[in-house]
């Protein structure tokens, strides 16, 4: 067997940073409203037996996922958690599909290589979004080892690359919606390195005999690319094909599975994300560029600014000293493409947006942080104090922005004023409540929670067994988030009345109300603890009375 080189070594002992960072008191921050949404819907597609992509809630990969793990009673936040943490932590290892295998060719050198497992490792909002049950971040995960296995497809002629590549794909079409932009942003970005090459004053029968090598290339690999496109819809196919509706007796549900995992799910999509917000009447996606394009920048900004700063110098420095690099330009024009696309295709400005155009800049950011690296090692060489002084407090800046922003933000309680958990996260104080509430639930028969309250109740409580939840209970389903994820975790049964004088004499054990009815229902219930539990960061609270016989 191989022995590993020092290059590997540092990306193997960088990626078992990640992970150890990534599940590091990892269940402390209770659920954001959106965990809290994948996560309930993902218990009650346990319960009814049955799952079907639904464009509202997401990409099918964390319910199939999520699925599997709660199966084996794994539901606890940490557990949840556990398999975006693991993409996110293992990321810094797709820092060697980049590697190149002489100093002649196109590709990463050992140093960068190095440097860009560093950032994928430590960049603080790659690390906050893999400790958070969200698509985002597996979506970028894998749409950058689908470039690395491709690039290393063709820099190798390799077509077990290609076909990684192609599973690769097949795995971010599960992930999210937004991998359509991320389409958007390769195209973007091959037709900008293709165009530089001309921009350069390349001789124009140069260009037409590389292009003609290039189409010469894809017709003799047609079977591996066409294999590759089988193996991209088998894995995507996987996640899409709906369960609980398939009975091997009966070969019609067998077909009809295949449809709704295929031209069903398409066509859910089209309707729902794209016809649904872009034709008119139903028009919805009329939100300003601009102010969401600065709210994503603000963002990388505030939380990356290292990294960002290593792009842009890295990228210019590429570009201009004369051995500008594809691969490397590729992925910077990715992130820039990203810059305007990922808003285009959001509908509401949210810090996470910001994670898709990170990671694609964490390539040029890796050649600027080695070039900076070795203009330090060059200036002690040279005995030149200055540029020595200069060089060591930049890489001391960035080491503890990173270090602040982690500490700050990453693992400490939430406030308002972060950057990267959003509106609707709550605080590390919520906990007491939900232990309290699981206590009561235990060993209860009949209703366990009572919800009061007219922004909270549903007439039937099955309505949101399954997106997308019918209108007339959106607003109810929203203000209950996440408590509704804890609980459904604690298989509590539950009810809604609208008014507290609708409680019935024996209330259950656990009562939820909203802040206008505290005062109401707490005149009606006695031995009981009551909660405030804020729902956000902003105006999200709720009031929970827990019975004492069974709290504390």
């Amino acid at each position: 067997m191989r022995r590993l080189d020092r290059v590997e070594r540092a990306v193997v002992a960088l990626t078992a940073l990640a992970v150890f960072a990534r599940l590091v008191g990892i269940g402390a921050r209770p659920f954001h409203w959106d965990e809290a949404r994948v996560g309930y819907w993902t218990l009650r597609s346990l319960e009814t037996g049955v799952y079907e992509y639904r464009p509202v809630a997401g990409g099918p990969f964390l319910y199939v996922v999520g699925r599997r793990l709660f199966a084996l009673g794994l539901t606890s936040d940490a557990a949840a958690r556990l398999p975006v943490a693991l993409i996110g932590g293992l990321l810094p290892l797709g820092a060697l599909l980049f590697r190149r295998r002489d100093p002649d060719r196109n590709g990463l050198s050992g140093g960068e290589t190095a440097a860009l497992a560093t950032l994928l490792a430590l960049a603080p909002p790659l690390l906050y979004y893999a400790r958070v049950l969200r698509g985002d971040l597996p979506l970028a995960a894998f749409s950058l080892v689908a470039v690395g296995f491709a690039w290393r497809a063709r820099d190798r002629g390799s077509r077990r690359a290609l076909y990684a590549a192609a599973a690769a794909v097949g795995l971010a079409l599960t992930t999210s919606g937004f991998v359509f932009a991320v389409f958007g942003c390769w195209l973007v970005a091959a037709l900008l390195t293709v165009d530089e090459v001309r921009v350069r004053g390349d001789d124009p029968a140069t260009l037409r005999e590389r292009a003609r090598s290039g189409v010469d290339a894809l017709a003799n690999r047609s079977v591996a690319l066409l294999r590759a496109a089988a193996i991209t819809v088998v894995v995507a196919l996987a996640f899409y094909l709906p369960r609980g509706r398939v009975d091997l007796t009966e070969p019609s549900t067998l077909l009809s599975a295949l449809e709704a995992g295929t031209l069903g799910a398409m066509q859910r999509f089209l309707s729902v994300r794209v016809l649904g917000r872009y034709a008119p009447p139903t028009y919805t996606n009329d939100h300003p560029l601009l102010p969401f394009v600065a709210g994503t920048a603000e963002v990388l900004l505030a939380t990356a600014l290292p990294v960002v700063a290593l792009a842009v110098w890295g990228f210019f420095r590429e570009r201009y000293a004369g051995r500008s690099r594809p691969l490397v330009n590729f992925a910077a024009y990715w992130a820039g493409a990203g810059l305007l696309l990922f808003p285009v295709a959001s509908e509401v400005s949210q810090p996470w947006v910001a994670v898709h155009v990170l990671v694609p800049a964490t390539l040029p950011a890796a050649v600027g942080l080695t070039a900076l690296w070795r203009y330090a090692r060059a200036s002690i060489s040279a005995g030149d104090a200055a540029r020595v002084a200069a060089a060591l407090l930049l890489l001391s800046a960035a080491g503890v922005h990173t270090g602040a922003v982690a500490a700050g933000e990453v693992y400490d309680d939430p406030v308002a004023g972060d950057s990267l958990p959003g509106y609707a996260q709550p605080g590390f104080e919520y906990q007491t409540a939900v232990t309290a509430m699981e206590g009561a639930v235990e060993g209860n028969d009949g209703t366990d929670v009572l919800y009061v309250g007219s922004d909270i109740v549903v007439d039937d409580e099955s309505a949101l067994d399954s997106p997308p939840v019918p209108e007339r209970a959106q607003a109810a389903f929203s203000a209950r988030l996440p408590l509704s994820w804890y609980v459904e975790r604690a298989d509590a049964e539950t009810a809604s009345v609208a008014e507290p004088d609708a409680m019935s004499s024996s209330p259950p054990p656990i009562v939820v109300t909203t802040p206008d009815h505290r005062l109401a229902v707490g005149d009606r219930l006695s031995g009981y603890d009551r909660y405030t539990i804020e729902q956000g960061l902003t105006n999200r609270r709720l009031i929970v009375f827990v019975t004492e016989r069974n709290g504390e």
